[in-house]
């Protein structure tokens, strides 16, 4: 198999992970949006999250199985490796997140207004980086220049994510709240959000090695 037909194979995977990333975090958005609905169902939500999760887990493990397989003569596997290692690992912060966000709900602990909504907003910053990424993947062998742009984004969307993680952790402990175990799982949510965008900015980062390299 030809090195240009091995790396578009990999790059449709990679896309298609993302997707169910992408899926992924819009069910958390939508759960954090309607916390204070009491007819959610919080471990219904995380049993669906749970199962993307896993999803990706197998996609991960197949498409890191293929990779091996064709290593030799692929120029950028070590790039393709770390980004699916990455995407994974955000999986598995968003399954945490969701987790975390159902044991509050469940136990009927109220989350305060201006720290849900600073989670929804960068639940939503992480879901326009994810949207980014996606297209930065699709135009890495159609449009090397337009995917560098995208993947730009994606880098700059992490900055942001990083002000809002900062607001909220100022927010979270000015609040001199008496549960102790509430304010870390909040702290846990906000956490597993700012570094799955850092990991999302990691791997926009080995975009623009590849896009750079066909430029």
């Amino acid at each position: 198999m030809g090195e240009g037909i091995a790396t578009l194979a990999i790059e449709e995977q990679l896309q298609q992970i993302s997707l169910k990333l992408l899926d992924e975090t819009r069910v958390l958005y939508e759960f954090l949006s309607n916390t204070s609905n009491s007819n959610v169902n919080a471990m219904q939500i995380y049993s669906k999250v749970n199962g993307i999760k896993n999803d990706i887990e197998v996609s991960k493990y197949r498409l890191g199985e293929y990779i091996f397989k064709i290593r030799e003569g692929l120029l950028d596997k070590d790039l393709y490796v770390e980004i699916l290692n990455n995407l994974e690992k955000v999986s598995q912060n968003l399954d945490a997140a969701t987790y975390r966000l159902s044991v509050i709900l469940s136990k009927q602990m109220n989350i305060d207004n201006v720290i849900n909504r600073l989670l929804i907003v960068i639940c939503e910053k992480i879901i326009t980086s994810i949207t980014y990424f996606i297209e930065a993947l699709r135009l890495l062998s159609v449009n090397p220049k337009n995917s560098y742009e995208n993947a730009r984004n994606v880098i700059k969307l992490e900055q942001e994510i990083d002000e809002l993680y900062r607001s909220l952790e100022l927010a979270l402990f000015e609040k001199k709240l008496a549960d102790f175990s509430y304010i870390m799982l909040l702290k846990d949510i906000a956490d597993r959000l700012e570094d799955s965008e850092d990991l999302l900015k990691s791997s926009a980062d080995n975009i623009t090695y590849i896009a750079y390299e066909r430029m």
